[in-house]
């Protein structure tokens, strides 16, 4: 059984026992990521969705961190990562500053599991580091259709316009985390709220964020075109109920990934790992 902080989705300043918090300087970033786990397993790196932060994962890493190191970062401009250039706020920039990281924790293998944007960078550093990824998790992935979904643009920009004059209250960030995100709306309660109402607060940090959702739009976000050349074992998953990109594509874009796996997981939108944790980790499990 998971404890409460084991448990936890959002940051709240109190961490599981054997996690810890680092910050370190990186490709022009000041990196924040956490690391845990234990065992002989393959050290696994993860990369969150926008706009969250790498607490999301801690569910799944209460079941894979019994066997396996970890460690989960916290993409720039986003969590408690510093911001990139302005300029830089493309998948391209933020492919260089993660890859920037990875080189400086010095890990001769690992595994890399992405979610949503998390995923569209992880196909990205596969191909740019195939020597040293060992596997590749992709967890409703971004990027995996040449051009967003126009579905996805328009349940996001009702709450990004009005982002360019003010905060999203607590009533917007709701409305798209019941819209876009979970399946089960109760997954939307008060410490998500809160923590995203936070987290889009600083102007600075706004604008860095606005910046990013639009660059998921560019030519440059997709990775649909890479697939076909991914030579790492791949296990391709989606929430089931994920509005935002159907299982449907994600199933699709796994039979263009030579020898790829495909699995759905039930009762669960965009974020599998926040609403079926358990059910996440076993597959992830079995295939590593």
């Amino acid at each position: 059984m998971l404890t409460d902080a084991w448990s936890a989705t959002t940051p709240s300043g109190v961490l599981p026992p054997g996690v810890a918090e680092h910050f370190v300087d990186s490709g022009g970033v000041r990196f924040r990521y956490l690391s845990g786990g234990a065992g002989s397993g393959v050290p696994l790196v993860l990369l969150h969705g926008w706009p969250t932060w790498s607490e999301v994962w801690l569910p799944v890493l209460g079941v894979l961190g019994r066997t396996h190191p970890w460690i989960a970062v916290d993409l720039p401009c986003q969590g408690r990562t510093s911001l990139l250039p302005k300029g830089s706020r493309t998948l391209p920039g933020y492919r260089a500053a993660i890859g920037t990281l990875i080189d400086g924790l010095e890990l001769s293998s690992f595994a890399l599991v992405g979610n949503s944007m998390g995923g569209t960078l992880a196909v990205m550093l596969s191909h740019d580091r195939p020597a040293k990824v060992s596997r590749l998790v992709l967890l409703d992935a971004a990027g995996l259709t040449p051009r967003l979904p126009r579905r996805t643009a328009r349940m996001y920009l009702p709450f990004l316009i009005p982002c360019f004059f003010r905060a999203p209250g607590p009533a917007s960030v709701r409305k798209l985390l019941t819209r876009a995100v979970f399946s089960d709306p109760r997954f939307a309660d008060q410490p998500w709220v809160d923590s995203m109402v936070t987290s889009w607060r600083p102007r600075e940090r706004r604008a860095a964020l606005m910046d990013t959702a639009f660059a998921l739009r560019r030519p440059d976000a997709s990775v649909a075109a890479d697939l076909k050349g991914l030579r790492v074992p791949t296990l391709v998953l989606s929430g089931r109920d994920d509005v935002q990109f159907p299982w449907q594509s994600a199933e699709a874009a796994s039979r263009t990934i030579p020898g790829a796996q495909f699995g759905a997981v039930e009762h669960a939108g965009h974020f599998p790992m926040v609403e079926q944790p358990a059910e996440v980790a076993r597959l992830i499990s079995g295939f590593l």
